[in-house]
């Protein structure tokens, strides 16, 4: 099987040759920076995944989106002060925050304020850069991509930055709590036009080629549950998701992946109603158990990683206990591709990761 097949059987719960390789998402800089100093020598030309024999996925390259909403044109920077340590500064994303000069993804940023307070900062500052059919999102060789992308035998993913995403990085997520109260007729318009510019979006890319997944971005969670209360997401939010999402389905795109940190528990249900069909990454720290959630949901959704990227600093016994532990269980049940929960942290050795990579290609169902 090539890896689309792979990829594709996974989230149909059929057979395959073998388990999909995509063990973690990433690492961070100070992690690969470390792992230099511990013999580290992938090829600059080489990419993370192919340096580690992962099966091969693509994203379309569009401009805006992900984590971010899809501005186009983005924001101008503004660097507004630098204190030697932090820089505080106003992002492409409208966004004012304070971020670590050396290696800001080991710290999350300090946010100070975001661009959207009044109906009339949406208007006038957020709806001229969500045009769906402005062509300069699309790179210039967006031709000769598509014949690529159409013979294709990886996988071809695209970003959409969830509703819950795109509402706090409008607003804030104080703000936002206060607007689903104080401004709900506010709320709604913000969900409509984004649901009406990735309806239009969505359908524009498929015209050209279909991707294999939609990653929808929230991050809607942390530890002890979703930062906004399950009956208002369902309020505000699952309206234009599932609105979305049967967009996503109408024009062939086989999966709908969340992309959510922390204790999703109570949103899985929802985000089920919506339409999605898989998860990840299943963070262990915040109580996210892979095993109990196959044995309580069956084959109702793919789950991708739950893996407690922790133990990787540890030791290889630990690691292997990890992996015995869960992998061939959740191999037996299908619809499973063993991952980390989230990118891997600079504590953990190379060694302990290279050995990780290679005892859970090992790794039999049960």
């Amino acid at each position: 099987m090539n890896s689309r097949e792979r990829f594709l059987a996974t989230l149909n719960f059929s057979d395959t040759d073998r388990p999909f390789y995509w063990e973690t998402p990433g690492a961070w800089a100070a992690t690969v920076q470390r792992w230099r100093d511990e013999g580290y020598d992938k090829p600059a030309d080489v990419n993370f995944p192919d340096f580690f024999g992962m099966d091969k996925i693509k994203w379309l390259p569009f401009k805006g989106g992900w984590v971010s909403n899809p501005y186009y044109p983005l924001f101008d920077e503004i660097e507004l002060d630098d204190d030697g340590t932090n820089i505080t500064l106003i992002d492409r994303y409208g966004i004012t925050k304070k971020v670590r000069k050396v290696n800001p993804e080991t710290s999350m940023p300090q946010f100070l304020d975001f661009p959207v307070k009044t109906p009339d900062d949406f208007k006038n500052k957020i709806v001229p850069r969500l045009d769906s059919a402005s062509t300069n999102r699309f790179p210039d060789n967006w031709k000769e991509l598509v014949k690529e992308y159409n013979a294709r035998d990886y996988v071809l993913g695209m970003y959409v930055i969830g509703p819950f995403g795109y509402l706090r990085n409008l607003m804030g997520d104080e703000k936002l709590m206060y607007a689903l109260y104080d401004q709900p007729d506010f709320i709604h318009a913000m969900m409509k036009h984004w649901s009406s510019f990735y309806n239009r979006f969505i359908s524009s890319v498929c015209s050209d080629v279909v991707p294999d997944f939609v990653m929808v971005w929230e991050d809607i969670c942390y530890s002890n549950g979703p930062l906004v209360s399950p009956s208002s997401f369902s309020e505000f939010m699952a309206p234009y998701l599932k609105d979305v999402i049967s967009t996503i389905k109408r024009k062939g795109i086989p999966g709908i992946v969340v992309d959510t940190d922390g204790d999703c528990t109570k949103m899985l249900p929802i985000y089920l109603d919506c339409g999605a069909n898989a998860f990840y990454p299943f963070e262990v720290q915040a109580g996210m158990d892979i095993v109990k959630l196959r044995k309580q949901y069956g084959n109702l959704f793919t789950i991708i990683g739950g893996l407690n990227k922790r133990i990787l600093s540890e030791n290889k016994n630990a690691v292997k206990n990890e992996v015995d532990g869960k992998v061939p269980f959740m191999l037996s049940q299908k619809g499973y591709i063993p991952m980390l929960d989230h990118t891997v942290p600079p504590d953990v050795p190379y060694e302990n990761f290279k050995y990780f990579i290679e005892y859970v290609r090992k790794v039999k169902p049960v």
